[in-house]
């Protein structure tokens, strides 16, 4: 049987080793240098942009939170002047005209809809017109 003989199997293994051998040496020096190359690219590439999310999420909750702030401040501010007037249109004994207060009022907690979230939503305290303020 030929497939067997000696001489061819030596022939054979040596030619298999050369040409396996100047493959690896190719593949080595020109193509793993670039494959590497390419992979380091990548990674500093996405280890520059997370950084550059993470620095504008950082700007984004610094903002949130002066925006969180100067909101609660003018709430406040406002809740203390409607306060303040029905308090003086009470002890001046005045008639009580609330369409222009619940107007503003309205229009405040549509735009509290839209630009806040539910726990400010929350510390507002809304009262219906049924309701006769008395001291």
């Amino acid at each position: 049987m030929p497939q067997l003989d000696r001489i061819i199997v030596f022939s054979q293994i040596f030619w298999l080793f050369l040409i396996f051998s100047i493959f690896y040496a190719v593949l080595t020096h020109y193509f793993l240098p670039k494959f590497l190359k390419s992979l380091k690219l990548r990674k500093q590439t996405i280890k520059s942009n997370t950084q550059e999310i993470v620095a504008k999420t950082e700007k984004t909750l610094d903002k949130q939170n002066l925006l969180r702030k100067i909101l609660l401040k003018n709430l406040e501010t406002t809740s203390n002047l409607l306060t303040h007037y029905f308090t003086q249109l009470v002890t001046d004994k005045k008639e009580i005209n609330t369409l222009f207060i619940d107007q503003k009022i309205s229009f405040m907690i549509l735009n509290t809809i839209k630009f806040c979230d539910l726990k400010l939503l929350n510390s507002i305290l809304i009262y219906p017109k049924s309701v006769k303020f008395k001291y």
